[in-house]
């Protein structure tokens, strides 16, 4: 196991697991100040593999409505939003770890998506993270199978799932718009062992 659930030390956190170098929360809507420092900082390092925003998307009130959102799919079963920071320190937001679109009953499967602080980045830090998050999914939550959905070119993404046991799928074509583009992208899956 490479997680534990741990006690909320923060009062803006309503769920946490610890790694050995990171705390991934759900926040609730008192988070917004570091959440949009993290999104302000890092908005063009990410906007080439994601879709695109408004201006208004980067401003605290947006933000509190996106974690109110997710709070409420959140209790609903349907997202588990972990934000990540470095255990010894929860002040600053260094990426995020989401499992959305989750489906019960005969599919027991979820989506991933995450994104990374550009300062972060080669540390092995959302290798991490993304093991802790599927562990969590598969034993918490008993799902049977997670799905990632990476552009072809972007060849870090690619390895960082391999290596955290994901195979490869295929192609789903015209997925999703990034950065004003429908595009394509290949399909990783990792099942429950």
């Amino acid at each position: 196991m490479t997680y534990q659930t741990v006690p909320y030390r923060y009062g803006d956190e309503i769920f946490a697991i610890e790694t050995d170098r990171l705390r991934l929360s759900v926040y609730r809507r008192s988070a917004y100040k570091k959440v949009t420092d993290y999104l302000v900082r890092n908005r063009d390092f990410h906007k080439q593999f994601s879709q695109p925003q408004p201006d208004t998307y980067f401003t605290y009130a947006a933000q509190k409505e996106y974690l109110d959102c997710d709070l409420r799919s959140y209790r609903r079963g349907n997202l588990v939003p972990l934000w990540i920071t470095l255990k010894e320190d929860n002040s600053k937001i260094i990426g995020r770890v989401s499992l959305f679109n989750i489906a019960r009953g005969g599919m027991m499967l979820a989506q991933l998506g995450y994104h990374m602080d550009k300062e972060y980045t080669g540390q092995g830090i959302m290798t991490e993270a993304v093991n802790a998050a599927c562990e969590l999914m598969f034993e918490v939550m008993q799902l049977h199978r997670i799905e990632a959905f990476i552009l072809p070119e972007n060849l870090k993404s690619i390895a960082l799932i391999k290596r955290c046991g994901f195979e490869y799928e295929g192609t789903r074509y015209s997925y999703m718009n990034i950065n004003g583009k429908f595009r394509d992208h290949t399909v990783y899956y990792r099942l429950r062992p």
